[in-house]
């Protein structure tokens, strides 16, 4: 028997269980979602001790899910929201582009969810799909409103289903929010990147950094196809209030070498979210990693994904320790 301290509280943990294990039995909620470390709402902070972190080490963090108590040690969760199951409607539907909608999904109850997290999203006779919460292209809000920004690359379903329909009646489930990588009320630099198709999460913490902390410095990096006119107020909203996107090639095997050069003077003081694919965050990570940045990964994962990774055509995400 060890002693593992979660959150300032001493809860008895034996050693090769997980750390998920461990916190549940102590009364802590930790959402796993994928379990296969793909979802990233499990990652933890190790304070100190020993942790056999199983692959999933990150600077000072590890994903509780398969990280293991190997003796004593101290580690803390991250405030999350309070997970909800929800029923609503659509109230509103805007299509932007061919290849884009602005949904809009109203509810009895307030919702919380920070930026950076996703729901499971379900319509009737529909694939319950992954999306997350974002803003208006227009920087909107409302009470009681959760905004997606429905990508028919992402979820080539639900696209579909909305195309042909113009509208969706009867209500709408959601679970969540799901994700630890969530924008954080830190001092270090913030540097947000976007790949292909996942603007939306990226988005909201942009729209969330520059409204609640104006004085915090900023770096927005997003790969060039992302940009097109149908996300234009969004890059204009940034740049009249001082956060200009830039865009570069962030894919293919340069791909490392091109975000090096625009963070020349990345330092393990610096906070970096990283939204897209498995194999977009892949091909990016190792300079976070090298410069011992904090890091965050915020993966769009959908069941697919699921498949690819038994058949081993996503490619792995988990850095030695």
């Amino acid at each position: 028997m060890t002693s593992l301290i979660i959150n300032g509280e001493r809860v008895a943990a034996e050693p090769g269980e997980t750390l998920l294990q461990a916190a549940e039995r102590g009364g802590f909620a930790l959402q796993c979602d994928c379990g296969k470390t793909q979802c990233e709402s499990t990652r933890v902070t190790v304070v100190s001790g020993t942790i056999d972190s199983n692959g999933t080490r990150l600077k000072s963090t590890v994903l509780a899910c398969k990280a293991k108590v190997a003796g004593d040690a101290e580690i803390r969760l991250p405030a999350s929201s309070e997970l909800q199951s929800l029923k609503g409607h659509v109230s509103a539907l805007r299509r932007v582009s061919d290849d884009l909608f602005e949904l809009r999904l109203s509810f009895t109850k307030p919702t919380s969810w920070r930026p950076g997290q996703y729901y499971h999203v379900e319509f009737r006779g529909l694939e319950r799909v992954n999306l997350f919460a974002s803003f208006a292209l227009d920087a909107g809000t409302e009470f009681n409103t959760l905004i997606f920004l429905i990508e028919r690359a992402n979820t080539p379903d639900l696209f579909e289903m909305l195309e042909k329909k113009g509208d969706v009646k009867g209500r709408v489930g959601i679970t969540g929010p799901y994700g630890s990588s969530f924008l954080g009320h830190d001092d270090e630099r913030l540097i947000m990147v976007a790949g292909p198709d996942n603007l939306a999460p990226i988005w909201a913490m942009a729209l969330s950094s520059v409204m609640g902390q104006p004085r915090r410095e900023k770096v927005l990096l997003l790969d060039q196809s992302l940009k097109q006119g149908q996300f234009q107020q969004v890059f204009t909203w940034l740049n009249r209030r001082g956060v200009s996107p830039v865009f570069a090639d962030l894919q293919g095997a340069q791909a490392a070498d091109k975000l090096q050069a625009l963070l020349p003077d990345l330092t393990e003081f610096d906070m970096a979210y990283v939204a897209g694919s498995h194999s977009f965050i892949a091909g990016v990570e190792d300079v976070f990693v090298d410069a011992q940045a904090t890091y965050g990964r915020i993966l769009n994962f959908q069941p697919w994904d699921e498949v690819a990774m038994q058949t081993g055509k996503a490619a792995t995400l988990e850095p030695a320790d």
